[in-house]
């Protein structure tokens, strides 16, 4: 195992050698997780959101000891899953997309990408970076281990729009420069962003120890309870990525991919929801298709498993779980202007989405602001 200060040979290795650490994990939620899953009725998609800055998530696969090891790290705190790889096989696997942007690095072995109707395959010290809302699924078939960051777009300029590496002759250089193609692309259509992602191939073996050791150091510094830890992993991920911008180290081409028909309506309709928070009249989703709505409501349910209506409610229901999360608004405020007149119908299809009230998520994230 390449991630030390989390893992020593095995996950229960690890345990046995660090008590007090075992007892922490084991106070943490074991079967919680701090991604929010949308569309779950979904027979082809899945979609995710976070409801903070960055995560941090470790996988590994050990076939020989039939084991999958997951693990999230946020600045608050840490949430381990265990499960046998030939359970997990037999589950079946959906592509998901998610509303933020993810970086996989491949610690060791290999791993296949199935990016919207492509699989490619990265090895050891390989990199991957999808944009916002690109379909995709990881798939460990060996022995592997992979670490994902999760990040939001505002964290992203937070750490980014600052910072700058300075080469030989102290001449300065942006770092984080793959967002900005993201970001353009992205502004060159109103309803939805563009299918890109960048590949970053390693070009020699000898660069893979220092960017393990990066790697190290992040998640030792998330772990930790100690003050400033925010400042670190700001000051750590904008080291990586200069060194995953260093074309003696790495080569970086960006990718376009591509959707069949169905997919690009589904695409269509659920960014165009997005943009709206879920508010659509089936004329708007004629125009903006340009198929007829009832051709439209077949293909959203055979890929998301819902009506129509139904799915666009689920944006409504993030952009509500977002006004409580970052504005001071009243609860019925927001119920006013998200359309709700029954406010007891709409802490029913809230609590159905979050397992709780407006009123605990609400409490819960500042809970969540204070610890960080």
């Amino acid at each position: 195992m390449y991630l030390k200060t989390t893992f020593s040979k095995n996950s229960t290795d690890y345990f046995q050698e660090r008590p007090a650490e075992r007892e922490i994990m084991q106070s943490e939620d074991m079967n919680g997780s701090h991604l929010i899953l949308f569309d779950e009725s979904s027979s082809v998609y899945q979609y995710f959101d976070i409801n903070m800055p960055y995560l941090v998530i470790y996988e590994s696969l050990n076939i020989g000891a039939d084991l999958m090891v997951y693990q999230e790290f946020s600045e608050n705190n840490r949430i381990l899953k265990e499960r046998q790889y030939t359970e997990f096989t037999q589950q079946s696997r959906k592509l998901h997309s998610h509303n933020f942007y993810e970086l996989t690095f491949v610690l060791s072995g290999q791993l296949t990408m199935r990016i919207e109707d492509e699989n490619i395959i990265y090895n050891q010290g390989d990199c991957c970076i999808c944009n916002r809302n690109i379909h995709h699924m990881e798939l460990m078939e060996q022995d592997t281990e992979i670490v994902l960051f999760l990040i939001k777009e505002e964290y992203i300029h937070d750490a980014f729009d600052t910072n700058y590496y300075y080469d030989r002759k102290g001449r300065p250089h942006s770092i984080g420069t793959v967002f900005d193609v993201f970001f353009s692309e992205n502004k060159k259509n109103p309803l939805y962003d563009a299918k890109v992602y960048a590949d970053y191939r390693i070009l020699y073996q000898d660069s893979i120890e220092p960017l393990l050791k990066i790697m190290n150091q992040m998640i030792t510094e998330i772990s930790g309870t100690h003050s400033g830890k925010s400042h670190m992993m700001k000051a750590l991920l904008c080291h990586f990525f200069e060194m995953l911008e260093n074309d003696s180290i790495y080569k970086e081409e960006i990718h376009w991919a591509r959707l069949s028909n169905e997919e690009q309506i589904i695409y269509q309709i659920t960014e165009a929801y997005k943009k709206k928070n879920g508010i659509f009249s089936r004329t708007d989703i004629e125009k903006i298709t340009g198929y007829n709505g009832d051709y439209v409501e077949r293909i959203v349910k055979r890929h998301t498993g819902k009506t129509l209506s139904a799915y666009g409610r689920d944006f409504l229901i993030q952009k509500t779980a977002e006004l409580l999360r970052d504005t001071d608004l009243s609860i019925a405020e927001i119920c006013e202007r998200q359309g709700y007149s029954n406010r007891y119908y709409f802490n029913k299809i809230f609590a159905e989405k979050y397992g709780m009230k407006p009123s605990e998520f609400r409490r819960q994230c500042y809970c969540s602001l204070r610890v960080r």
